[in-house]
């Protein structure tokens, strides 16, 4: 089952209150039942894709059909101008692997690139599945989405828009882009709006990667449509608010009164997860345990919950208590979360107030040399900044 611990970077607050910094880690547990994957691969056609990409791009769908089981659903969208099915959705255990490699052998470049048409194409071949909860395992639906070029035609926010849709379908997305040419924006806010993953892929070689991970770790997933519950007592106040492990990206809460949602990537085994915010405590007289926010994590029916306390002091030596780690992992956090989107002046604006709380650190030094590598560089080095390795993953 899985578990949450919380911390926060200042256990006393003085009666007039304060701004903490907090974190959830999230526990996923282990699976229970096995899943049954519903896999489409949604993959740009158009003109640019000639050569070298389109040839790997054949060659990592084949790659797919190697780690499928026989009670996984598979189909491969193509799209340039438009959008077409290759293949599916159908079931691994009734396809025959010859007829599905001569799907792939058909994949071939040209065209425009409607990258919208794709994804709504691939996402309805997912919704067309039927699936019985009662039949023992659960469904995990993915939408891999590979692309080298832009969708001239539809901003960033009808992607997210579109992101958002598939994602309350129970659809997460997976989205790389490849070569130097595609919109990164529309990229990141696609595989963050879906809760799923983004990423650059630098050559043609690493589609095989992208699409081979991306089936695995589907297979390791122990509960789908996961959510933290942020329940503020009167007066206090959550903020930025982001995800920061697997991968630093920044959240829109969804509020219903004192409660906010937080939405989570789906729960995988030995992928631990974290959310840092920020929580304003309001004044309140000198007492301890006071509550903040009741935190509750919903998953696969399952519930675990803790709590963000603080107490209320006017002692010195207990105001002078800090867990300066909580405070560096949002900060952190929220410089690889702008590195993502190129901002990297905010990022150095937070970078310089980590040193001045902080000093030189190894976390402080280790965060400046990425930002200065992002502000050298291009859209592998932004993608490769949202990704903090977990020193601690969940053995």
């Amino acid at each position: 089952m899985a578990s949450i611990e919380t911390e926060i970077n200042r256990p006393a607050v003085p009666p007039n209150g304060a701004r903490i910094t907090a974190e959830v880690d999230v526990e996923p547990g282990t699976q229970a039942d096995g899943v049954e994957r519903h896999i489409a691969l949604c993959i740009d056609t158009s003109g640019s894709m000639n050569g070298t990409k389109i040839s790997q791009a054949r060659d990592g769908a084949s790659w797919v059909f190697g780690l499928l089981e026989p009670t996984d659903f598979v189909s491969i969208v193509a799209f340039d101008s438009s959008a077409e099915i290759l293949l599916g959705p159908v079931q691994w255990g009734d396809l025959d692997r010859d007829d599905a490699l001569e799907q792939v052998e058909a994949l071939s470049a040209g065209g425009g690139t409607d990258m919208y048409a794709g994804l709504e194409t691939a996402c309805d071949s997912l919704l067309s599945l039927e699936h019985d909860p009662g039949a023992g395992a659960d469904a995990v639906r993915r939408l891999l989405l590979l692309s080298d070029g832009k969708d001239k035609d539809h901003t960033v926010t009808e992607f997210e828009d579109l992101a958002g849709d598939i994602d309350d379908s129970g659809v997460r997305i997976e989205a790389a882009g490849i070569g130097e040419d595609y919109n990164q924006d529309t990229i990141r806010t696609l595989g963050t709006t879906a809760r799923g993953k983004w990423t650059h892929l630098e050559a043609a070689g690493d589609i095989e990667s992208f699409f081979g991970e991306a089936v695995e770790s589907a297979s390791a997933v122990v509960a789908a449509d996961a959510e933290l519950e942020l329940n503020a007592a009167d007066g206090v106040e959550v903020s930025d608010v982001y995800r920061a492990l697997p991968q630093a990206q920044d959240v829109d809460l969804e509020w219903d009164a004192n409660t906010a949602t937080v939405k989570l990537p789906d729960l995988t085994e030995r992928e631990r997860q974290r959310v840092v915010m920020k929580v304003a405590a309001p004044a309140h007289d000198p007492a301890e345990n006071v509550p903040l926010v009741q935190v509750r994590l919903r998953a696969r029916g399952d519930e675990a919950t803790d709590r963000l306390t603080v107490d209320y002091s006017e002692e010195t030596e207990e105001l002078a208590e800090a867990n300066e780690e909580v405070q560096l992992d949002h900060q952190e956090t929220v410089v690889r979360a702008e590195l993502g989107k190129g901002n990297v002046e905010a990022a150095e604006t937070q970078v310089e107030q980590m040193t001045q709380i902080h000093g030189e650190t190894e976390v402080v030094e280790d965060i400046a040399r990425e930002t200065q590598v992002v502000k050298e560089g291009g859209k592998a080095e932004r993608s490769r900044a949202t990704k903090l390795v977990d020193e601690e993953r969940v053995e």
